[in-house]
């Protein structure tokens, strides 16, 4: 049985965790408010952006297959490679499973639809795939970047490295409330390549398959899209990952607050039940010195 003074240090200890975690779920709050305020303020505008971009793509290439000539990429961007799948993991802890969910889904698509070449953004996910079957089947780049907001330096590496493919995917987790974070793979160069391209819209219209007159010409429309929305909606992406990471951690962080302050109240019963076991034992021994003196 556990002594008084081991559960008054037991208090001092479990006190002093549970201020740590409350000031991480302060901060992740924070960033968490922070976070969502800039994706939601432009996540729907981009959303259909990245779809008008699909759209036209696809009426490109069906326009240039019924003149009879072979489809290739207009002339605004000449990329050497084919197909990169992008991994944005976390390079910290404490963010829950959203990192861990995020790379089953990668997982699940590699094995089925191999890329050319795989990018890994950040130390977890180089740690998930080096214990992970994957290890002996793929290589993958790796490149940090930073859990917060602001990493423009890694960020810009990152891009000018997926600009000379000619499909990006990412593969990141999408904020859809605040207890659920969605797995999600989506490409950024107008590809429809994942069924989840499709039925994040209506399901029940080929909606890619409409025709469309383009002014001046598809090709100057296709060629915006090529040179200026690539980058953003890149950065988008990581934005989603980031946000749904902090969500993630808050979410963790309450859940093991909650946790520690059960347990607290538990070292708290328990050390005034000894303290009273103790106060009696002493006081026990105290009358029987007395009694032995009569």
């Amino acid at each position: 049985m556990k002594t008084s003074r081991i559960l008054k240090k037991e208090l001092a200890t479990v006190g002093s965790l549970n201020d740590l975690i409350s000031s991480l779920e302060e901060l992740s709050a924070m960033r968490y408010r922070k976070t969502k305020n800039s994706v939601l303020n432009t996540r729907e505008y981009l959303d259909e952006i990245n779809f008008l971009y699909k759209q036209v793509k696809n009426n490109y290439k069906r326009v240039i297959e019924s003149s009879g000539k072979d489809y290739k990429e207009v002339k605004f961007r000449q990329p050497t490679k084919g197909t990169v799948y992008v991994f944005l993991s976390a390079n910290g802890g404490l963010f829950g499973d959203v990192i861990g969910r995020n790379f089953e889904n990668f997982r699940n698509y590699v094995t089925r639809i191999p890329a050319d070449e795989i990018l890994v953004v950040g130390s977890v996910g180089q740690k998930l795939i080096e214990f992970s079957d994957l290890k002996d089947k793929i290589s993958y780049k790796y490149f940090p970047l930073s859990d917060s907001s602001g990493d423009k330096e890694n960020l810009d590496q990152i891009l000018k490295y997926c600009l000379d493919f000619k499909t990006i995917v990412i593969f990141y987790t999408r904020f859809v409330e605040i207890l659920n974070q969605k797995p999600t793979a989506d490409s950024v160069t107008g590809d429809i390549v994942f069924e989840e391209a499709i039925s994040s819209f209506d399901k029940n219209q080929p909606q890619f398959e409409r025709d469309f007159l383009f002014e001046p010409d598809i090709e100057k429309v296709l060629g915006l899209f090529e040179t200026q929305m690539i980058n953003t909606l890149f950065e988008q992406k990581i934005l989603e990952s980031g946000l749904s990471k902090f969500t993630s951690r808050m979410v963790a962080l309450d859940s093991a607050s909650q946790k520690i302050k059960d347990n607290l109240t538990k070292i708290k019963i328990d050390y005034q039940r000894i303290k009273h076991i103790e106060s009696n034992k002493k006081a026990n021994v105290q009358i029987s010195g007395v009694i032995s003196t009569l």
